[in-house]
């Protein structure tokens, strides 16, 4: 391993420490929280959730249980990670524009943050194992990645005027926080069958509050109301790919460019235990003397949960070095889900995508634009919670690149880039026309665990 490259993990590893959201317990009030975006519907469950794609799956509609690539990590299938011929970090930065209309009421939202931190590597060296010119039957690949679980940002405000006593009363609710996820996976391949396995930390902390205040008294008393909850939990992401080959191989048994093959994926995710420790704060504030008083404190509260299963499956069409055409079908059992220190029914959601990846000719030694990737894909699904007894529902489409970059020691890397325009919400109710922008730097070096002889 070199030691630029040993360098390069120890940033890796203290950039993912300082990103972590360790937030502080000290208590604030509602006009104090600050959130990162405005999606109401992140008021319930654990927020807004977040795929774990990196950008190169993100412009194929989010997909990647049946895909496949020596130069790309894919985290959607542990099992992939045996495919991997180079070591791979890659960071990926997200932003998001949102137009939020429900009848009359109109609003504009932005957004961005560090998405996803990536770092995979395989236990072989690809440049060794051409030097061998040996068919092997064995490969291992090992990654860790951190990356946004779910998000909660919301800024609502709701002003009731009572008939009778023509009392105004102003409504604000805020929500802050997140939880995120760090895995670290290992996939193994022997000869067409890969399986792999992933252990993920879920952790975080999410903030709602609710003031009230009845604004056309002067010496009126506002109600200040939060909830504080922190969240642990531990799961498992199991994966698992067979390759077809529709053509064979050469008498040293490589492959060539336009060889076709089919892959088979799938993954499962167990339902796990959700952990939690909650603190509750309601007070009165006076608008005069801005004078606190607390009704109602309780802190360290350990609550229990249940997180929900997942599985999906997919199938891909290769023509190597060419085309991608990969269609899959998840599902996750939110009704499984179960939090004591929020209580709330969850649905079932089902998720299908369709994503095709072209390569005009990977061999150009001239043009960039040649040897780049263009993917396109559509996507519907499902969001687990409900509006005024509606599901919500997730669909749109999406547009992708990868640029290849040739690095020292002559090894490819990526940028890519990844666009996803989209609707969210219910038939009914809140809408949300977003479209959303991903960029990530792929950085691969072949130089790991390369053996050198000296003779």
């Amino acid at each position: 391993m070199s030691s630029s490259w040993m360098k390069k993990t120890v940033l890796f590893a203290t950039v993912m420490l300082l990103w972590m959201p360790w937030m502080a317990s000290a208590q604030t009030t509602t006009a104090q929280i600050l959130p990162k975006q405005n999606s109401p519907y992140s008021r319930f469950g654990l927020g807004d959730l977040f795929s774990p794609a990196l950008v190169s799956q993100a412009g194929m509609a989010g997909m990647g249980i049946a895909l496949r690539d020596g130069s790309h990590t894919n985290w959607l299938n542990p099992a992939s990670l045996s495919s991997l011929e180079v070591a791979g970090l890659e960071v990926v930065v997200s932003a998001k524009y949102a137009a939020l209309s429900d009848g009359d009421k109109k609003d504009a939202t932005y957004s961005g943050n560090i998405r996803h931190m990536s770092l995979a590597f395989p236990l072989s060296n690809s440049i060794n194992r051409s030097l061998e010119r040996k068919k092997r039957n064995f490969d291992w690949g090992m990654g860790f990645h951190l990356a946004p679980y779910t998000e909660v940002g919301y800024l609502i405000q709701n002003v009731e005027i009572r008939s009778e006593s023509l009392e105004r009363i102003t409504t604000d609710l805020k929500g802050a926080g997140g939880t995120y996820k760090l895995g670290f996976g290992n996939g193994f391949r022997y000869k067409n069958l890969s399986l792999g396995v992933e252990i993920q930390s879920l952790f975080g902390k999410t903030t709602n509050s609710r003031a009230v205040s009845l604004d056309s008294v002067a010496l009126a008393y506002s109600a200040d109301l939060q909830d504080a909850i922190n969240y642990s939990g531990v799961s498992f992401r199991l994966g698992g790919q067979y390759l077809i080959r529709l053509d064979k191989a050469d008498s040293k048994g490589l492959y060539e460019i336009g060889d076709r093959t089919i892959i088979l994926g799938a993954y499962y995710v167990p339902n796990s235990n959700l952990k939690s420790i909650s603190s509750r704060l309601y007070r009165s504030l006076s608008s005069v003397s801005a004078v606190k008083d607390t009704i109602s404190y309780e802190t360290d509260i350990q609550r229990s949960g249940t997180m929900p299963s997942e599985m999906g499956f997919g199938i891909t069409y290769e023509a190597l070095g060419k085309l991608r055409l990969s269609a899959e079908y998840s599902l996750a059992n939110w009704s499984e889900y179960q939090n004591e220190a929020k209580r709330e029914q969850l649905a079932d959601t089902r998720r299908m995508a369709l994503g095709v990846e072209y390569i005009p000719n990977a061999l150009s030694y001239n043009s960039n634009w040649q040897r780049a990737r263009y993917r396109l894909g559509i996507f519907s699904g499902q969001d687990p919670r409900s509006n005024n007894g509606q599901q919500l529902t997730n669909s749109g489409f999406t547009l992708g690149l990868g640029l290849p970059v040739v690095l020292p020691r002559q090894t490819i890397s990526y940028f890519n880039m990844a666009i996803e325009a989209g609707r969210f919400g219910s038939k009914n109710g809140l809408k949300e026309n977003y479209i959303k922008f991903l960029f990530g730097f792929t950085l691969n070096d072949s130089s790991w665990f390369f053996k050198r002889k000296f003779g």
